[in-house]
């Protein structure tokens, strides 16, 4: 009888130890103001006073990868990779942030994450994103970047590098974690996985920030904004903040001063947008990004480029590019994903590649073995009305991700600055 009762108990202890804690969601930042609009969420973030209050927060060190190609002269000023560092005196666990999409390693909610590991003791080391300039132009291998597939390889070598080299100047770290938000939560999972094949960095976790399942899923619906609201290109957008600085002169309601330039979340709240200003906003923010890639891909391209934005084909240092920065505004990224991209890699780079096989590498169905058997090593924190995913996206995200907490509001990454939601990223990194 007694073995009985031992064998019974014996079973109850372990089945609780087999189960994390289910995370109550709907006591995650109850404060919040901006439920029910996820597009509001999406651009004014969190207000200030609902942040985690930092102790004593930080810049980092900032190091840099020199570019090993030559660079057209126009392009010149991002001709290095610049990383950031937080090192912890003593031996500490190692967080590898990546940034997401158009974000340098030192932009606010890069530096705010770094700052919230640093001070739960962590060394932490932040990369600008694989979509930003000073990457595009010193350290992508494509003459057009944005592919996945290659850039997560030598982002993980360049990741490799840094870490080496932090060890050699003293960082001490008994364990290695990564991370990121948006485009960089994507990378994250892919260096994850790349990692088990290659062994050099021995990632422990990952921790997926307001991840799209389909970078070209989500891209499709920022594109959907502006068309949605009438810009199509630089003559859209120039009515669209006609009319936005219209009201800051001729509405009595809205003075001047009250439009904070260097607070921008605070002044947009101020300016009393409608969802469709909101939605323009997002939409129109990352139209630059593929405008950089457009452009910057020409320029490199030369004589073989598509001749999407100019029939130049060279450039000097100061020359004007103002026709060519109109023609880049109406380049969506589903166009030059599929337009100019594509067509390039299939020439120059794989002649096999499939448009199914390439849509598919931009997708963490992709990695879908790896997610389903590193479940329990993979944190998943995201928003239910996350603006770049669809509710057949979120039924993926529920059904293969074991690790997750699904919160009912906060946008695209706009509730990460909760201190609610500070605290969680990091107990969850933390658990057993």
């Amino acid at each position: 009888m007694l073995r009985k009762i031992l064998l019974i108990v014996t079973v109850a202890i372990f089945s609780v130890m087999g189960k994390a804690d289910e995370t109550d969601v709907s006591k995650i930042a109850e404060d919040y103001p901006y439920k029910g609009n996820a597009i509001m969420s999406t651009v004014l973030g969190t207000p200030s006073e609902q942040w985690h209050k930092l102790k004593n927060p930080k810049g980092p060190q900032v190091k840099k990868f020199k570019s090993n190609k030559r660079i057209p002269s126009i392009l010149r000023q991002w001709g290095d990779y610049e990383y950031g560092i937080w090192k912890q005196k003593k031996e500490a666990p190692l967080m590898l942030l990546i940034s997401g999409t158009g974000s340098l390693y030192n932009s606010g909610l890069s530096m705010y994450i770094a700052n919230v590991f640093y001070e739960r003791g962590y060394n932490v080391i932040a990369f600008s994103s694989t979509s930003t300039m000073p990457y595009i132009v010193s350290q992508s291998k494509n003459n057009y970047a944005g592919y996945v597939k290659d850039e997560v390889p030598h982002l993980y070598e360049l990741m490799v590098k840094a870490i080496a080299e932090e060890k050699k100047s003293g960082m001490k770290i008994s364990k290695i974690n990564i991370g990121g938000y948006s485009l960089g939560g994507f990378q994250s999972l892919l260096i994850q996985e790349l990692d088990v094949e290659k062994g050099k960095i021995k990632i422990n976790k990952s921790l997926l920030l307001n991840t799209p399942v389909s970078i070209l899923t989500a891209t499709k619906q920022l594109d959907s904004y502006l068309i949605k609201n009438g810009i199509y290109d630089a003559k859209g957008l120039e009515k669209f903040f006609d009319r936005i600085f219209s009201r800051i002169i001729y509405d009595k309601t809205v003075e001047l001063k009250d439009v904070d330039f260097t607070n921008l979340t605070a002044s947009l709240g101020k300016l009393k947008l409608t969802d469709s200003d909101f939605e323009a906003l997002t939409g129109l923010l990352f139209r630059f990004y593929s405008a950089n890639m457009t452009f910057a891909g020409e320029v490199f391209s030369g004589n073989k480029s598509t001749g999407r934005l100019s029939d130049k084909k060279t450039y000097k240092r100061f020359d004007s590019v103002t026709k060519e920065f109109h023609e880049g505004l109406s380049v969506s990224f589903d166009e030059y994903s599929r337009e100019i991209l594509y067509p390039y890699l299939k020439k120059y780079k794989y002649p096999d590649l499939t448009m199914e096989q390439f849509v598919k590498d931009f997708s963490l169905d992709n990695s879908h073995d790896f997610i389903v058997n590193n479940s329990e090593k993979i944190i998943f924190i995201t928003s239910k009305d996350d603006i770049l995913m669809n509710e057949g996206e979120l039924g993926y995200i529920d059904k293969h991700f074991k690790n997750k907490v699904i919160i009912p509001h906060g946008g695209h990454t706009g509730v990460l600055w909760h201190r609610d939601v500070a605290k969680l990223m990091v107990d969850k990194l933390e658990e057993n």
